[in-house]
């Protein structure tokens, strides 16, 4: 769990299923085809010239796939093996995303799958996605687009209630679903990221399950096909009764969130290995027959040991076998950021940076994306 907004810039379940599965349209690749007459060094030379006035332009270049593994992801983009690794970058201006993260990936050694993006509901560029640098990293990367009730330069939180009456259809719910609809990528949805935080300041848990509902009905009926929903809380086992109660229903989710942290220092808590950290929610949902859906960690990181600088780096090491026992994982996005109190980055000269680096590696982690 995050315990803190994010500032600007940045079958056996509660709740019974009442409408149909929405249907999640593939990415559709158009085929290349020959002029006939053209000789094949004729096409050489128009092959490299091209090249070169792409990167001229600066458009993002992927990285060598080499040691990647070949497996299939479903139309709702879960992977037929392994898992997708992610991260989450604290960047608010749009002209600094791509930047970031092609350095982040020149470090790991390998591109990342996922990128973890937090908009608001306002009218401008915080609340308005996808984003012109968010566009182009959707052509070698799956966007987490998390959708925060809230208009950050103002500091405004909208309740649930507000949002299930329709009161914000016209100015904000309609004219995203449009934005969305008109992307030719699919990408992982979620509102109201960890509302067992946010109980009862927003609302009740049947306020937020009406405001799930009602924004993935409005995108329903706007012919949005192209939004994998994913349903996300801290994972927090207090707050289990409250969690099992904001589940909107299966009909409604597509994959199932949570944000396990390791904080140690910053909260005055003993230290928790990777597995101690994600493994107690795991196996709730796992005993509460919510394990048709795939599992996301939506956000997990852990604050370095100032005692021991190589723990950290063990914590990240050790992902893989673990997340390898925990097969409903299929997910992983590393929040390389801050909240009050907690420094969750992994700088890159750092010893944690490179046990996460090492795990991403793996080959449990190495996909083709769709």
């Amino acid at each position: 769990m995050r315990l803190a907004p994010v500032p600007a810039g940045a079958a056996g379940a509660a709740g019974t299923a009442v409408a149909a599965v929405t249907t999640h349209a593939r990415k559709r690749h158009r085929p290349v085809h020959r002029r006939a007459g053209l000789p094949p060094r004729t096409w050489l030379i128009l092959v490299i010239t091209g090249l070169g006035v792409a990167l001229a332009a600066g458009s993002l270049v992927a990285l060598r796939t080499a040691g990647t593994t070949r497996c299939g992801a479903s139309a709702l983009l879960v992977p037929s093996c392994g898992a997708w690794w992610g991260m989450y970058l604290p960047v608010s201006n749009d002209g600094q995303l791509i930047p970031a993260v092609t350095g982040k990936e020149r470090f790991l050694g390998r591109r990342l799958d996922i990128i973890e993006r937090y908009h608001d509901m306002s009218a401008s560029s915080d609340g308005i996605f996808p984003g012109p640098a968010e566009k182009q990293l959707a052509r070698n990367h799956l966007l987490l687009f998390s959708w925060g009730p809230a208009v950050w330069s103002t500091s405004t939180r909208y309740r649930w209630s507000l949002i299930a009456s329709g009161a914000l259809d016209r100015t904000v719910i309609i004219p995203e679903a449009r934005r969305l609809r008109a992307f030719h990528h699919t990408v992982f949805l979620t509102f109201s990221s960890e509302p067992d935080g946010a109980v009862p300041a927003l609302g009740t848990p049947a306020e937020f399950v009406a405001a799930w509902r009602h924004i993935h009905d409005v995108f329903a009926r706007a012919g949005v096909r192209n939004a994998v929903w994913v349903w996300t809380t801290e994972g927090y086992l207090p707050h289990a009764a409250t969690i099992a109660a904001l589940y909107p229903g299966n009909a409604y989710v597509d994959w199932i969130g949570y944000d396990p942290y390791n904080y140690y220092t910053c909260h005055q808590t003993r230290w928790l290995s990777f597995a101690q950290t994600v493994e107690p929610f795991y196996h709730w949902l796992m005993a509460r027959h919510f394990g048709g859906k795939p599992f996301m960690l939506a956000e997990f990181s852990t604050v370095p040991d100032p005692l021991d600088p190589g723990r950290a780096a063990a914590w990240y090491q050790s992902i893989p076998p673990v997340i390898a026992a925990l097969p409903q994982i299929k997910a992983l996005i590393q929040w390389d950021s801050t909240v009050p109190g907690c420094d969750l980055t992994i700088p890159s000269s750092s010893a944690a940076a490179r046990g996460y680096r090492q795990s991403g590696l793996s080959p449990y982690f190495r996909k083709e994306l769709p």
